[in-house]
Parts: C-alpha cells; sequence; structure tokens
C-alpha cells in the first residue's frame, strides 16, 4: 500500500505528506522524484508552495503518508499555481548499504552546493563536502549566517537523512558567497 502511494505521487507529481519516525520537526510535503526499493528521493516545499530542495531517506523509516486531505490539496494547489522552475539536482542511487556515500559522493570539492546530513535522528550539520569514502565523511560547515565553521569529520553508519538543496541552505550559500566576496574585497582596500 505505501508502494502505491509512492508510485501515485511521482508518476503524477502528487502532493504527500511524509512522517517520519524520530522527526519532532514536523513532516515533508511535496511528491516523490525518485523511488527504490529502499529509498525515497523527495522533492519538498515549504507551507508557501516554494521549493525547498531534495530530502533523501530510507523508505523504513516513513511512519505515515497523508494524501488526499485538506493539506495535500491546498499544497498542490499553492505550486502548480506557482509554477516555479524547480532546479534538477540529479541524485542517484547504487547501492543499499552505500546510499549516503552514493548520493555525497557528486558533491566533493564543489563550492557551489551546500549540502545538510542528519546524525544519528538528532543533530543536522550543513557544508561542503570535502571527502566522503565508504565509512568516512569530512564536512566544511557552513553557519547560520554563511560563515565558515571549519571541518568536522562524520562516520557514514551515523548518517541517516540527507537534504540537497534547501531553502535554508540556499541562504547560508548566498551568505557564505557575500563573505567571501566581502574578505576579498577588504584585503583590496
Amino acid at each position: 500500500m505505501i508502494k502505491d502511494i509512492l508510485e501515485k505521487s511521482q508518476q503524477e507529481k502528487r502532493i504527500i505528506g511524509v512522517w517520519v519516525y524520530g522527526d519532532d520537526n514536523g513532516f515533508w510535503s511535496g511528491y516523490v522524484k525518485e523511488l527504490t526499493e529502499e529509498f525515497i528521493i523527495f522533492q519538498h516545499f515549504t507551507k508557501y508552495g516554494e521549493p525547498d530542495g531534495l530530502v533523501i531517506e530510507k523508505l523504513e523509516s516513513i511512519q505515515s503518508i497523508d494524501f488526499n486531505d485538506d493539506y495535500t490539496n491546498v499544497m498542490q494547489y499553492l505550486i502548480d499555481r506557482n509554477g516555479i522552475k524547480i532546479e534538477d539536482i540529479e541524485v542517484e542511487i547504487h547501492h543499499a548499504h552505500s546510499w549516503q556515500t552514493d548520493v555525497l559522493e557528486p558533491f566533493i570539492g564543489k563550492k557551489n552546493r551546500i549540502v545538510q546530513i542528519q546524525v544519528n535522528r538528532d543533530s543536522f550539520y550543513s557544508g561542503f563536502v570535502e571527502w566522503v569514502d565508504q565509512e568516512n565523511l569530512i564536512l566544511r560547515i557552513v553557519g547560520t549566517n554563511g560563515e565558515d565553521k571549519g571541518k568536522s569529520f562524520f562516520r557514514i553508519e551515523d548518517i541517516n537523512g540527507i537534504r540537497v538543496n534547501s531553502k535554508n541552505n540556499r541562504r547560508k550559500m548566498t551568505l557564505y558567497k557575500w563573505r567571501e566576496r566581502k574578505q576579498k574585497s577588504d584585503v583590496a582596500v
């Protein structure tokens, strides 16, 4: 039954609400971009119907799904009405046992995209992927106001969620670039 709902969302870009075990921040509203036997790649939207990046999660983490209710119908209307072009970001999962590496590897060394990881279902970190392999991740952490907070090491096995191109991280990216330009102009003076 759950696969049927997710497949319909994917095929028709139908808005659903996805609730995840242990996530006290509420639920995701959007549609399924990609679906595998074990994972969902979900196009998330804000409550205003604006694109809010991709969420990658294991299917077994889904607690419940809302569909064809008032909220999802309202969201469908807002998204359809907005007509905002969604940036196409390719995320591929090749192996269930190394899904985190599969998702993060294309972002190694790229300074044009901040990714967010969830660690042990309770902590979130955003930044640039400096290195990733089957066991480890080094993330250059970017703070709320775009500040470089240095590098942090994480074990791949502790990462249970990944978001790419969220609205919050696009804000951080804008401020990060502003800080870089400001620093360069301060040096030139």
